[in-house]
């Protein structure tokens, strides 16, 4: 590794929260998410690392990438895995109370399912595997995806100690909305797997409606109010990325034409939309400065 380097942003499909531990560990997590060519950049300068973000969205794992970022920097010699694991090691001693797919995502870039575990399991905590689809499929999901910033500020911290101190007191509702991510992370799989984008639609849906039963603040009026403007505009479907509250939201539209309709409302509207294209480089060296 030289002193310089860049990591990709995600999008979480379906299975987003059964990544965290606190769950993960006892039931098992199944999330599905596809890496993006907006990424965080990293320079290594004097022992500091300094960084630059292509964008600034919450809820596309930008935390992530940056302490992904600082241990390659650090440490050369560690292969991908070991970056995940001391980058999330690291987030979690800072007080981040999120789990390891942005890290994994960081790391191995792709369209990937991930199945999560306690940590002393054999063969580690995290499981992945690269989802194939013929090459025109990709192209029209690549496509049918559409990414925006609400513009709504968020606190994950918050949403993320609220929904696991009711976990912990073996909450229904949040119990329940947990175990049916995890049913729906598997399903996503299985819908990106077949190149089933009816399936593709209903699971985006489906989760969405059980990210909101984990607390209140997942969703909000401002947010409420640019998915309908989306799915009256060309969305069939949609959810928040990363804990939600605000931040980046993804969208699904059934065909390239709606989605091109989609986007041109939601910028007329005055919300940002984030080009992207599908990243399978993951973490990249870029080389010595000269």
């Amino acid at each position: 590794m030289s002193d310089r380097a860049h990591a990709p942003l995600r999008i979480d499909l379906a299975g987003g929260w059964t990544d965290v531990p606190a769950f993960a560990d006892a039931e098992g997590g199944a999330v599905v998410n596809v890496a993006i060519d907006r990424h965080v950049r990293a320079r290594l300068v004097d022992g500091d690392v300094r960084f630059e973000h292509d964008v600034r969205a919450a809820g596309l794992g930008s935390s992530a990438c940056e302490h992904v970022l600082a241990q390659a920097l650090r440490n050369p010699d560690f292969d991908l895995d070991e970056i995940a694991e001391a980058a999330y090691a690291e987030e979690t001693a800072e007080g981040v109370a999120g789990g390891r797919q942005d890290q994994y995502a960081a790391c191995y870039g792709g369209l990937n399912s991930m199945t999560f575990r306690a940590a002393a399991s054999p063969g580690g905590p995290v499981r992945i595997e690269r989802l194939q689809m013929p090459e025109a499929h990709l192209a029209a999901l690549q496509q049918r995806l559409v990414l925006a910033d609400s513009g709504v500020a968020r606190l994950s911290g918050e949403i993320h100690r609220a929904v696991w101190e009711a976990y912990a007191r073996h909450d229904s509702e949040v119990t329940g909305a947990l175990l049916a991510l995890k049913q729906y992370g598997a399903a996503m799989r299985e819908a990106i797997a077949g190149s089933d984008f009816g399936g593709i639609r209903h699971v985006m849906n489906e989760n969405w409606l059980q990210q909101k039963r984990l607390h209140p603040s997942v969703t909000s009026e401002a947010v409420d109010q640019i998915f309908e403007l989306a799915m009256r505009s060309g969305a069939s479907a949609g959810k928040a990325c990363g804990a939600g509250g605000g931040g980046a939201l993804v969208f699904y539209a059934s065909s390239e034409g709606d989605a091109t309709r989609l986007r041109a409302a939601l910028r007329e509207a005055g919300v940002a939309v984030i080009d992207f294209a599908f990243d399978f480089e993951g973490l990249v060296d870029e080389g010595d400065e000269a």
